[in-house]
């Protein structure tokens, strides 16, 4: 008699199943901190990936962007989304730079494909803030940078920039 196993093994991804209770625990932190360890490991997770090509292609977007090389970057991060289009910080890598580029529209349609594949990515929440910021939509990024604080609440450039978009927005209605 022949048995199968089949090991269930952890995604490595927006869907690994340490993310649960990462997330519960980055939203109870006590203090930035606490709040950054958890984070940190949050992070990790959704850069891993299986596949060697995306990894490869990932790491080579990543030094172009510290390079300041935005098209290059661009080039891998939209290789990724090829070749792995659920894999959520492919669209949210892309999405930063094309933010960099000054490509607002086209960077909130990868925040918005980041979150449909992950809705507790803080991250894209905060850039879709940002991305709204600088299209002067306060409420708009007001909406972003609650819900991605809702999620992790010790993001201090995310907490500073919800208290200046609060400040343009009731300037604005004055």
């Amino acid at each position: 008699i022949f048995v199968r196993f089949i090991a269930n093994p952890l995604k490595a991804d927006q869907n690994d199943l340490r993310l649960n209770d990462l997330f519960k625990n980055l939203k109870s932190s006590a203090n930035f901190d606490e709040a950054s360890f958890f984070e940190i490991q949050i992070w990790n997770i959704w850069m891993e990936h299986k596949n060697p090509k995306v990894k490869k292609k990932l790491f080579l977007g990543l030094e172009a962007m510290k390079n300041q090389e935005l098209e290059r970057a661009f080039v891998h991060f939209s290789k990724i989304t090829k070749l792995d289009p659920k894999f959520a910080e492919g669209w949210n890598k892309r999405a930063t730079v094309l933010y960099l580029m000054g490509r607002f529209e086209e960077s909130e349609d990868d925040v918005i494909q980041t979150l449909e594949l992950e809705p507790r990515h803080f991250g894209a929440l905060s850039g879709q803030g940002l991305i709204r910021m600088s299209k002067e939509d306060w409420l708009g990024a007001i909406q972003a940078l609650e819900k991605g604080l809702k999620i992790n609440p010790h993001m201090s450039g995310a907490i500073m920039n919800l208290n200046f978009s609060k400040k343009k927005l009731k300037e604005s209605m004055t």
